[in-house]
Protein backbone atom coordinates (compact mmCIF):
# COMPACT_ATOMS: atom_id res chain seq x y z
CA UNK A 1 0.00 0.00 0.00
CA UNK A 2 1.30 3.37 -0.83
CA UNK A 3 2.04 6.28 1.88
CA UNK A 4 -0.57 8.80 1.84
CA UNK A 5 1.09 11.91 0.25
CA UNK A 6 0.02 15.42 1.07
CA UNK A 7 -0.64 18.02 -1.95
CA UNK A 8 1.91 19.48 -3.68
CA UNK A 9 1.35 22.78 -2.02
CA UNK A 10 2.15 21.19 1.36
CA UNK A 11 4.98 19.78 1.16
CA UNK A 12 7.81 20.28 2.64
CA UNK A 13 11.69 21.62 0.95
CA UNK A 14 14.73 20.23 1.72
CA UNK A 15 18.56 21.91 0.51
CA UNK A 16 20.73 19.54 -0.90
CA UNK A 17 24.54 21.32 -0.46
CA UNK A 18 27.58 19.87 -2.48
CA UNK A 19 30.67 19.06 -1.44
CA UNK A 20 32.41 20.02 -4.49
CA UNK A 21 33.05 23.41 -5.27
CA UNK A 22 30.87 25.31 -7.35
CA UNK A 23 27.65 22.57 -7.75
CA UNK A 24 24.47 24.49 -7.35
CA UNK A 25 22.45 23.83 -4.23
CA UNK A 26 19.35 21.07 -5.42
CA UNK A 27 16.00 21.94 -3.41
CA UNK A 28 13.52 18.52 -3.36
CA UNK A 29 10.49 18.18 -1.81
CA UNK A 30 9.80 15.35 0.53
CA UNK A 31 5.97 14.87 1.09
CA UNK A 32 3.89 13.48 4.05
CA UNK A 33 4.52 9.84 5.15
CA UNK A 34 8.05 9.78 3.04
CA UNK A 35 11.65 9.14 3.79
CA UNK A 36 13.91 11.00 2.58
CA UNK A 37 15.53 8.71 0.58
CA UNK A 38 12.42 8.41 -1.07
CA UNK A 39 11.92 11.75 -1.45
CA UNK A 40 15.66 12.01 -2.88
CA UNK A 41 15.42 9.14 -5.15
CA UNK A 42 12.36 10.57 -6.28
CA UNK A 43 13.78 13.99 -7.26
CA UNK A 44 16.43 12.24 -9.03
CA UNK A 45 19.31 13.06 -6.52
CA UNK A 46 21.61 10.54 -5.94
CA UNK A 47 21.59 8.70 -2.76
CA UNK A 48 23.63 5.37 -1.93
CA UNK A 49 22.34 2.27 -1.09
CA UNK A 50 22.47 -1.58 -1.60
CA UNK A 51 19.45 -2.51 0.35
CA UNK A 52 16.79 -0.20 -1.06
CA UNK A 53 15.86 1.83 2.07
CA UNK A 54 15.63 -0.95 4.36
CA UNK A 55 17.83 0.16 7.06
CA UNK A 56 20.38 -3.07 6.37
CA UNK A 57 23.73 -1.17 4.70
CA UNK A 58 24.10 1.80 6.34
CA UNK A 59 25.54 3.55 3.11
CA UNK A 60 22.11 6.16 2.81
CA UNK A 61 24.23 8.48 5.58
CA UNK A 62 23.47 12.20 4.91
CA UNK A 63 25.05 15.51 6.94
CA UNK A 64 22.24 17.22 8.52
CA UNK A 65 23.81 20.60 8.20
CA UNK A 66 20.89 22.45 9.62
CA UNK A 67 17.18 21.61 10.68
CA UNK A 68 17.99 18.31 12.35
CA UNK A 69 15.12 19.12 14.99
CA UNK A 70 12.81 19.14 11.79
CA UNK A 71 13.47 15.22 11.48
CA UNK A 72 11.96 12.81 12.78
CA UNK A 73 13.51 11.33 15.77
CA UNK A 74 16.24 8.41 16.10
CA UNK A 75 14.78 4.95 16.31
CA UNK A 76 16.15 1.63 18.08
CA UNK A 77 16.75 0.24 14.06
CA UNK A 78 18.32 3.57 12.90
CA UNK A 79 20.33 3.98 16.14
CA UNK A 80 21.91 0.43 15.63
CA UNK A 81 22.76 1.03 12.25
CA UNK A 82 24.44 4.40 13.07
CA UNK A 83 26.34 2.92 15.85
CA UNK A 84 27.75 0.03 13.36
CA UNK A 85 28.66 2.73 10.44
CA UNK A 86 30.45 5.04 13.24
CA UNK A 87 28.36 7.59 12.10
CA UNK A 88 29.28 11.04 13.35
CA UNK A 89 26.51 13.08 15.90
CA UNK A 90 24.75 14.78 12.46
CA UNK A 91 24.89 12.17 10.17
CA UNK A 92 21.54 9.99 9.64
CA UNK A 93 20.02 7.14 7.26
CA UNK A 94 18.15 8.62 4.43
CA UNK A 95 15.89 5.66 4.73
CA UNK A 96 14.86 6.04 8.21
CA UNK A 97 13.90 9.89 8.78
CA UNK A 98 11.37 11.87 7.81
CA UNK A 99 11.20 15.33 7.28
CA UNK A 100 8.55 17.15 9.98
CA UNK A 101 9.04 20.82 9.51
CA UNK A 102 11.23 23.18 7.70
CA UNK A 103 14.88 23.98 7.72
CA UNK A 104 16.29 20.74 6.63
CA UNK A 105 19.47 20.99 4.91
CA UNK A 106 21.56 17.97 3.68
CA UNK A 107 24.65 16.42 2.42
CA UNK A 108 26.69 13.57 1.57
CA UNK A 109 30.18 13.09 0.15
CA UNK A 110 29.61 12.17 -2.95
CA UNK A 111 27.01 15.20 -4.34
Amino acid sequence: MQPKRMPPESSLLVQCHSSFPGRAVKEISVHDAQSLFEGLREAGQPIASSCLGVAVCGRCLVRVQSGAESLSPIDAVEQKVLLAERAAPDQRLACQCYVQGPGVVLNTDYW
